[in-house]
């Protein structure tokens, strides 16, 4: 952290200089406070440095205490220093210090966390060439903030949705048109393991903020989405869409903290989405696995949102699998699962941030469409005459997005909620025809065509947060959805 005083003030950081130091005492609250030095080398640079504001009365700088005694609960504690006085036998230094609080010193300054993210500013800290110069080894103690997104549990079961609509008619009708239907949907094994790297930036200006960049990179990312839906309807009701939150809660033990100035923690969220157009039957289980290359990285530039960007996600790998029990029609079923890592920034005297990552991992959609061989010279999957006439014509594909969420409360600034596409791909993972036996299906009932509706999917937000379109921050727009791999009994895609 760099803190530029408020009136032009020098500051010094006593830890940079605290291991040439054989004793320091904060006195309580009496005013005074010693340093006592380990060489005359050190005591000397500290006197001849710091002897200036004896020279006038208005003279006086900035003492940030990091030391047993001198702040609350061993937090940072700045001191205005006004007169220095030496006792060169001892070679101590005794400094009439005074207390400041940071709402009143903390207007203007630079602060990474994690690892600093590289800007053009140029950054310059007063006060410490010396001492720095004096201490062996690597000062720079950052370290990136790994918070871990851990959620869901392997191989548990959980509902997510059971509906069954059903429509009175009168008699002369119930027999040409029945607006009945059942759809089920169970998470069969949902679940993602790995964690995320943070680091960030952070710029105030006069108690306004001038930057915030924040960076997030999955590391050992892995998902599993396995879904078993069972569905029957005579006929194709609008578009059904589910959204369900699995899991949330606060990560423990996992944030940032300045004390007094800077304070970031987390909440992580699974949420699985649905939605589904049918006609007819069917009952199948569909899923993927995925993950994520540990180059990948997000950021979030909450000044210029536009510059807001994510790389490396497209090289994701990705394991289909589906097994299709029953089938009369067709089916089209888009899904996915969404870990999302939501951060709280406060910062004092200037308020709160939210700034979210999520991401849907995988989007997946499978289409699956009864279908009856169009020649009686061969089978609907091949050309042998003895091969099933009937069975299911199959695409699927998958898809990855990763959301950007904003919201914040700036004291008098009102800036206004937005969420952001910032990476969005498809891939097509195979188109497959699977002969299996449907009963009742002919060349005259059957379309040999899947329903022509895409399912629009639950779309993600917090509070009152709206869409952005992708191309409104030069993300290439891409065709939605995701794709569910499947599975006919006795095949394997």
């Amino acid at each position: 952290m760099t803190l530029y005083a408020p009136d032009g003030l020098q500051v010094v950081l006593m830890e940079r200089f605290e291991p040439l130091t054989s004793a320091v005492d904060c006195n309580g609250d009496d005013g005074n406070m010693s340093l006592t030095f380990k060489s005359k080398d050190a005591f000397k640079h500290a006197v001849d440095t710091w002897n200036f504001i004896n020279k006038a009365p208005e003279k006086k700088f900035l003492l940030i205490a990091n030391h047993d005694g001198c702040g609350p609960n061993d937090e940072r504690q700045p001191y205005l220093i006004t007169k220095v006085e030496e006792d060169e036998a001892k070679l101590t230094t005794h400094l009439t210090a005074q207390k400041a609080p940071w709402s009143e010193i903390a207007g203007s300054y630079d602060l990474d966390f994690g690892r600093a993210i590289p800007t053009n500013k140029t950054v310059q800290r007063r006060g410490l060439g010396f001492f720095k110069d004096l201490l062996t080894g690597d000062s720079d103690t950052s370290k990136s903030a790994s918070f871990p997104l851990s959620v869901g549990t392997p191989g548990v079961s959980t509902a997510i949705v059971s509906t069954s609509v059903s429509v009175s008619l009168p008699l002369a009708l119930h027999t040409a048109t029945d607006r009945s239907y059942s759809f089920s949907l169970n998470c069969l094994d949902c679940y993602v393991t790995g964690s995320f790297e943070v680091t960030g930036h952070l710029s105030i200006k006069d108690y306004h903020l001038q930057d915030f960049t924040l960076s997030g990179a999955p590391q050992d990312f892995a998902a599993k989405l396995e879904l078993g839906t069972t569905i029957a309807a005579p006929y194709s009701p609008d578009s059904l869409s589910y959204n369900k939150t699995l899991f949330e809660a606060p990560i423990p033990d996992a944030g940032i903290s300045v004390p007094g100035i800077f304070s970031l923690g987390a909440i992580v969220s699974y949420d699985i989405g649905v939605s589904t157009t049918f006609r007819g039957s069917a009952s199948m289980n569909f899923g993927l696995t995925a993950s994520l290359p540990n180059t990948a990285v997000a950021i979030a530039d909450f000044q210029n949102p536009t510059q807001s960007s994510a790389t490396g996600f497209d090289g994701g790998s990705f394991d289909p699998s589906f097994d299709l029990t029953a089938l009369s029609a067709s089916v089209t079923v888009a899904a996915f699962s969404q870990p999302k890592l939501s951060f709280g920034v406060d910062i004092t005297g200037i308020g709160h941030l939210d700034v979210a990552f999520a991401l849907k991992l995988p989007l997946v959609e499978a289409t699956v469409a009864a279908a009856y061989s169009a020649t009686d010279q061969s089978g609907l999957c091949s050309t042998d005459p003895d091969a099933s006439k009937t069975g299911a014509k199959v695409t699927t594909d998958v898809a990855v997005e990763v959301d950007l969420l904003l919201d914040a409360k700036l004291g008098s600034d009102t800036t206004p909620s937005a969420s952001f596409v910032l990476f969005k791909a498809k891939k097509d993972l195979s188109s497959n025809c699977f002969p299996i036996a449907i009963p009742g299906l002919t060349a005259a009932n059957s379309t040999n065509t899947a329903i022509t509706a895409t399912p629009t999917l639950p779309t993600t937000v917090i509070g009152g947060v709206t869409s952005v379109p992708v191309t409104a921050i030069g993300v290439p727009t891409v065709t939605p959805v995701t794709t569910v791999a499947v599975k006919a009994r006795g095949w394997r895609a």
